[in-house]
C-alpha cells in the first residue's frame, strides 16, 4: 500500500510543482516542493526509495523545465541516497532534523547544479545568486518541508526498523 502512496505523492509534487510552485515568485526566487519530499521519503524510507523517488521527480522535472536531462535527477538522487543511508543519526520525529536536512540539500542542490552548469560550459550567475536569493530559497524550503512533514505524518506509517 505505501508503494502506491509514494507514487501518488510523487504525482503531487509533480503536479503542485509545475503548476503552483514554478508560478509563485517572492523576491525573484521560486520554492521548491521536490527537495522537502526527497528528504521526506529519505528521512521516512531509508535510501533505496529517497533516491529512486528523487531520481523519477528528477527527471520528470528535467523533462519538464530543464534544457539539460539528468542535472536534477541526479541532484535530488544523490540528496535521496545520501540522507537515507545517514540513519544513524537522524531522528525521524524530530521535525528539526529535516528542516536541517532540507536546507543543506537546497544549498547542495545549488552547489551541484552550479559546478555541473559550469562544467557544461553555460553562463551561471554563481555569486549573484549565492549573495541573497539561495537564502530565501532555503527558507522558503525549509517551510515546505514542515508541511510537507505533517503531510507526511498523516498519509504513511514509517517503518520503525530497517535492515
Amino acid at each position: 500500500m505505501n508503494r502506491f502512496k509514494i507514487a501518488i505523492v510523487v504525482l503531487v509534487n509533480l503536479i503542485l510543482q509545475a503548476t503552483v510552485f514554478s508560478r509563485i515568485e517572492i523576491l525573484s526566487v521560486h520554492a521548491n516542493i521536490s527537495i522537502p519530499v526527497v528528504v521526506s521519503l529519505a528521512i521516512g524510507f531509508g535510501p533505496y526509495v529517497g533516491g529512486f523517488g528523487g531520481l523519477i521527480i528528477g527527471l520528470i522535472e528535467d523533462i519538464l523545465f530543464s534544457k539539460v536531462l539528468g542535472i536534477r535527477a541526479l541532484m535530488y538522487f544523490v540528496i535521496g541516497f545520501l540522507i537515507g543511508n545517514s540513519e544513524a543519526g537522524i531522528n525521524k520525529e524530530d521535525i528539526r532534523t529535516g528542516v536541517i536536512l532540507t536546507a543543506v540539500s537546497t544549498v547542495g542542490n545549488f552547489l551541484g547544479n552550479s559546478l555541473i552548469v559550469k562544467i557544461i560550459g553555460d553562463k551561471a550567475g554563481f555569486f549573484s545568486y549565492l549573495l541573497g536569493p539561495i537564502i530565501i530559497e532555503v527558507i522558503l524550503n525549509s517551510l515546505l518541508y514542515i508541511l510537507v512533514f505533517y503531510l507526511f505524518k498523516k498519509i504513511f506509517v514509517f517503518p520503525r526498523f530497517r535492515l
